[in-house]
């Protein structure tokens, strides 16, 4: 048995048991990794995956087993080599990060620079954050994830408050609200709204308060990118609702932006890591730098506690940044 085998086992179950795409993203043949994986099935004497024809079907229980075994034994494989990276030499190494285009471009630079010049040795790569980012980082493909919104309980991460966001409203300079400081929610009602998709974390916040108003707002236009919102608003196609971070931005010089946190409370943002990573100097050095009250320490402290609720105890009344 061999490790590779095990990697190829994970590649194909995280690619819906398609061998060519699993094969494409390990950068190796397709043939290559039907024969790893058939010499595997001879060695251990069972089927790991159900067949028909020529491509694969379904896990088969016992496959379902082995590829358990086979996540804890990479991640064993993980740590080891981490160790022996630390101890060589502390500043070699390589960050991968997954997260959202607005927190890349707004808030990461900072910190980027920072640690780029601390570390030049470590590789540092920026990945878009997924609908399944839960996963890309449980299963090993990023070291953090920080993302606009809470991502809910799962036994595997930690989920640490990063900051705050909140949203404020764009509007052509000419138009009629360019020159209210504080709107209201039957103010925005009267135009087209264009904002964010359906379950989204800023459209949840502007739905909730619309709904406990009685209000029914008219979207006219939603899409996940705050920069596509506002240019759509510069073509006069309504009022844009967007995160304060895009829409202060003075890139699009023709708009004003209005902060609406006396409307809309502010949306969690959050930092996480798997809880089998093993955590280097310079990655608890990268996380602090993030977001400040994140201190090595407070991140032990973290890792001790036996469930979320008692991290969201651990860490309620810490002052979030807010953006």
């Amino acid at each position: 048995m061999k490790l590779q085998q095990l990697k190829y086992l994970i590649a194909i179950r995280d690619h819906n048991l398609n061998v060519s795409v699993a094969s494409d993203a390990l950068f190796t043949s397709q043939p290559g990794v039907s024969k790893q994986i058939g010499l595997l099935e001879s060695e251990l004497g069972v089927r790991i995956f159900e067949r028909r024809g020529k491509h694969l079907h379904r896990i088969t229980p016992v496959g379902e087993e082995i590829i358990k075994c086979a996540e804890a034994m990479l991640n064993i494989e993980s740590k080891i080599k981490a160790i022996s990276r630390e101890y060589l030499d502390p500043t070699v190494g390589t960050l991968n990060i997954h997260t959202t285009h607005t927190i890349a471009r707004y808030l990461l630079p900072k910190s980027v620079t920072y640690f780029t010049k601390k570390y030049p040795k470590i590789s540092f790569h920026l990945h878009p954050v997924m609908s399944a980012s839960k996963e890309q980082i449980s299963k090993g493909y990023s070291d953090f994830s920080i993302v606009a919104h809470e991502i809910g309980f799962d036994k595997e991460l930690i989920a640490l408050p990063a900051y705050l966001w909140t949203l404020s409203l764009v509007v052509p300079q000419d138009h009629p609200l360019a020159k209210v400081k504080k709107p209201t929610l039957e103010q925005l009602c009267h135009y087209p709204i264009l904002s964010y998709e359906s379950g989204a974390t800023g459209r949840q916040v502007q739905d909730e308060v619309f709904q406990a108003a009685g209000l029914t707002p008219s979207y006219y236009m939603t899409v996940m990118d705050a920069g596509v919102i506002k240019r759509y608003v510069e073509l006069g196609f309504g009022i844009g609702i967007i995160s304060s971070l895009v829409a202060n931005d003075i890139d699009t010089p023709g708009l004003v932006s209005i902060n609406l946190e006396h409307l809309f409370k502010p949306c969690p943002a959050q930092l996480c890591f798997s809880k089998s990573i093993l955590l280097q100097n310079y990655m608890y050095d990268f996380i602090s730098s993030f977001s400040p009250h994140l201190t090595k320490e407070v991140i032990q402290s973290v890792m001790q506690q036996p469930s979320q609720a008692r991290i969201d105890e651990l860490l309620a009344g810490v002052e979030l940044p807010i953006y």
